[in-house]
Parts: structure tokens; sequence; C-alpha cells
């Protein structure tokens, strides 16, 4: 019982402290957050053409380890929340797959000899469960994106997998980055209160499923 009295205790420790840095990011947002708002206005500035030049530089700029989030709060200022999400997550698997096809065709060798430890534990952690595994590690907001993108092209994932269940667990965090950059864009505390109640909830679960699927691939 004690035990379990203090799981439950850490668990809301952690919502609290998650709360309260969401209410913090909400009172002093982030000098990024500029960035991305100048990044939206100019996007809007160029009317439909602004979509194809988005969709180009969140590609190239995710590609090379860019966050995918300061782009989802741009498209969700330029475009609005559904086709801020649709735009910024397949502009984020497009810099995904440059990343992990280069990687596995010609970058193999150093990324091996550069980062060997997290392609073993890459390799040991997708031998079950992989796509729900993927999935789980792309719900963490504040992993390397860049890195686990290298890794993870020399191993022996399969691409198709890997893509697929990378964007369905890009969707989650680009949904709530551009509700986030909607609410700045119309002064909505709603959407604001909305995205980062959303990160909150997501930074717990995330890591809770991140635990679990790490410990039971040690146990294996």
């Amino acid at each position: 019982m004690i035990v379990v009295s203090q799981k439950r205790g850490l668990v809301g420790l952690a919502v609290v402290l998650m709360l309260a840095l969401a209410w913090l990011l909400y009172k002093t947002p982030p000098a990024e957050w500029d960035r991305a708002r100048q990044l939206g206005e100019f996007i809007e500035s160029k009317g439909l053409f602004g979509g194809l030049i988005f969709f180009i530089v969140t590609a190239l700029s995710t590609a090379v380890g860019l966050p995918r989030q300061l782009f989802a709060f741009a498209a969700g200022f330029a475009f609005g929340v559904i086709n801020g999400v649709l735009l910024s997550s397949f502009g984020a698997i497009c810099g995904c797959a440059m990343t992990f096809y280069c990687s596995r065709k010609w970058l193999s060798e150093l990324v091996l000899s550069r980062f060997p430890t997290v392609v073993i534990a890459l390799n040991k952690l997708i031998t079950k469960d992989t796509f729900l595994k993927i999935l789980v590690l792309r719900l963490q907001p504040l992993g390397t994106n860049l890195i686990t993108n290298l890794c993870a092209g020399v191993t022996v994932i399969p691409a198709k997998l890997f893509l697929t269940s990378s964007w369905l667990g890009y969707v989650p965090q680009m949904l709530i980055f551009c509700l986030l950059g909607a609410g700045v864009r119309i002064n909505s505390n709603t959407y604001l209160l909305y995205s980062l109640s959303l990160l909150s909830m997501s930074l717990i679960l995330g890591a809770w499923l991140f635990k679990r699927y790490t410990n039971q691939s040690a146990d294996t």
C-alpha cells in the first residue's frame, strides 16, 4: 500500500509540475515562439503559394534537426488548426524520411561509429511490438529527433513501418502546437489552455508508456 501511495504521489506531483510548466509557458512564452510567429506571418503573406513554401522549409529544416514543434506553431498561426496539422506533420515526416534514407544509404558507417549505443538500444527496443514502440518514442517531445532518425536508418526496422509509426506519433504534438499557434493568432485563451493542457497530459502519458516499454525490453 505504501508503494502504491508513493507512486500515486509521484504521479500527482508530476501533474502539478507539468501544469505549472504549462502556465509558465503561457505567461512567458519562449523566444522561439516569436520566430514561429514571424514565420507564420511570412507564410500568410504569400497566399496559396505559402503552403508549398512552408512544406519545403519544414521538410528540409526538420531533416537537419530543427524542432518540428516550431513549424507546427507557425502552421497553426498561418493556416489554422486542421490545415496546420496536416501541413506540418507531412512536412515533418518528409524531413524524417530524408534523414532516414540518407543514413541507410550513405551514412551507415559514420552513424554506427558515432552513435553505437543508440543503434544497439534501438535494435533491442524494436525486437517486439515495433510499431507501438516507435509510436511511443515519437510521443516524447524532449527527445533528439535527428539522432533517432539517423540511428533508425542503420537498424533492421523496415522503412515503411518506421515512417508510418513516426507520423502517427508526430500528430498529437503537432496538434498541440498548432492549437497554440492558432490561439496566439486569434488571441484565444481557450485555445492556449487546451494546447497547454494537452501538452501536460502528453508529457505524462508519453513518459509512462516509454518507461513501460523500455522496462519490457530490458527484461527480454
